[in-house]
């Protein structure tokens, strides 16, 4: 849940900031309505200044998402969200990314949409 919610965050960054908006009044305001959660909360800093600086790293995520894939496949549930996240994850740490913190995500959605930040 964690994952697939940072994964939301991170896309919602780029299309914010790809589309000329205030990014810090934007994140305030969503997180003060129903897209408000604790990941945006505790994350927003993060994605504002671009600071991956190690708390849960991408490495210890993909590692969490393999068992979580994994037995998801063992009891037969689907979970094409959190598969597809995972395969985001996966793609981070082959890109060198595994030792940033899982809010570096946003670099991920940033490669896919040829955004760069200032």
């Amino acid at each position: 849940m964690v994952a697939v919610n940072l994964q939301a965050c991170a896309e919602a960054v780029v299309f914010l900031e790809k589309s000329g908006v205030d990014l810090t009044a934007a994140l305030e305001v969503l997180g003060g309505g129903l897209a408000g959660s604790t990941v945006l909360t505790r994350k927003k800093t993060n994605f504002l200044n671009r600071d991956f600086t190690p708390g849960f790293r991408i490495d210890l995520h993909h590692k969490d998402m393999g068992i979580v894939t994994d037995a998801a496949r063992t009891v037969g549930a689907a979970l094409p969200v959190g598969t597809l996240v995972a395969s985001l994850v996966a793609a981070l740490r082959a890109q060198g990314d595994g030792g940033l913190d899982h809010s570096a995500l946003l670099r991920g959605v940033e490669r896919l949409s040829g955004h760069t930040t200032g």
